[in-house]
Parts: C-alpha cells; sequence; structure tokens
C-alpha cells in the first residue's frame, strides 16, 4: 500500500481538526482551533495529513522555529479506526521524510509527551509509556528537559533529522514556546526544568 503526506490548507485542518482531534484528546491538551489557526497564517506552524490513497490515515500539528533551526510536534495521531495496524510508524517516517525533503533547514523536532510519573492511574501510566515507547522507537531520544504548560506537566523527547547539529535543548523549546504563545500566557503558564 502506498501512503503519502500533504500539507493541509485552513478549511482542511478545521475539518481535522472538528472530525478528529476534538475527539482525540482531552479538553485540558487541545489547543482552540483559532490557536492552530493563527500559527498558520503568522507562518510558524502547519498540519500535515497522512493518507492511504484518497483516506486520511492520520495527522500532526507542527510549529516550526526558524530561528533556533528546529520543530515541536504539538499533535500527532493515527485516526481512530486505523489504529493498531502500525500506521504510526508508517506516519512519522512519512513527517521526518517531509522536514528532509521540505525544510531542511529544521535540523530536529521536540515531542512532548506527558509524564509517567503524574500518571492518575494504572491505566493512564500504561498509554504514556506506550506513547514514550513509540516515539523511541521512531529514534526519538528522551531529554533531560521537562516543561509544565497550562499545568500539564511534560518529558521532551528529541529526534534529530538529517545531518543534525546539537542543539541548545532548553534554549530551543523555550525559544519554540515563545513563538506559540502570547506573552501573558507564556510568563503565566509556561516552566522549563532541566533534571
Amino acid at each position: 500500500m502506498e501512503y503519502k503526506v500533504k500539507r493541509l490548507n485552513l478549511e482542511e485542518i478545521g475539518h481535522v481538526y472538528q472530525t478528529y482531534m476534538v475527539p482525540d484528546f482531552p479538553p485540558g491538551e487541545l489547543k482552540p482551533l483559532s490557536h492552530i489557526e493563527r500559527s498558520v497564517k503568522e507562518g510558524f506552524g502547519f498540519t500535515l495529513g497522512f493518507y492511504e490513497e484518497t483516506d486520511l490515515i492520520g495527522y500532526a500539528v507542527l510549529i516550526i522555529c526558524e530561528e533556533m533551526s528546529c520543530a515541536l510536534l504539538d499533535y500527532f495521531a493515527i485516526v481512530k479506526e486505523r489504529r493498531g495496524q502500525g500506521l504510526g510508524h508508517e506516519a512519522f517516517g512519512l513527517l521526518t521524510k517531509y522536514f528532509v525533503e521540505n525544510l531542511p533547514k529544521i535540523h530536529g523536532i521536540y515531542i512532548e509527551a506527558e509524564q509517567i510519573v503524574k500518571a492518575r492511574n494504572e491505566k493512564e501510566k500504561v498509554i504514556r509509556e506506550r506513547r514514550i515507547a513509540f516515539y523511541q522507537s521512531c529514534n526519538c531520544t528522551m531529554t533531560k528537559l521537562e516543561s509544565e504548560l497550562f499545568g500539564v506537566e511534560y518529558s521532551i523527547l528529541y529526534r534529530p533529522l538529517g545531518e543534525s547539529k546539537v542543539l541548545p535543548i532548553r534554549e530551543a523549546v523555550d525559544a519554540i514556546y515563545r513563538t506559540m504563545f502570547k506573552k501573558e500566557h507564556y510568563d503565566q503558564f509556561v516552566t522549563l526544568v532541566m533534571k
């Protein structure tokens, strides 16, 4: 089966948001659609759709920080009816290939994963462990950086791209968050800690 990746326009992003993202992510983790649209209009964000022929199998919302030559994987999911078929690895491979071919100045992608130790119960802990194990199986490395955004605590993983340079992790992620959030929101709701 042939899979492909496509950069989505605002109308397509709105459809993916309402149809897939709203059911896929808890309300506390999901940014408003207006925030994602603003990132596209201002040129620091974009959304990729992953397709099997014409069927959407997954999507990724990304933030670019050109000054630090890095990106943040803000959201990544396979559509519900296609999960458990190994398509996550297929889509993540398409994502990294997209960067290498279309954004060669970006040296790496940061990924937020909810901290395992902050899980409220065993079921949540298992989900978080599986999510981190998935990213590690896609050549992502756990960093020593942790973030807290709007009360949600994350571990930060990193996936180098191409001939990757070693980036100053804290400074790179800080620059991404300063790009994403208005100053008053950054000051009030964003914390970064090196373990």
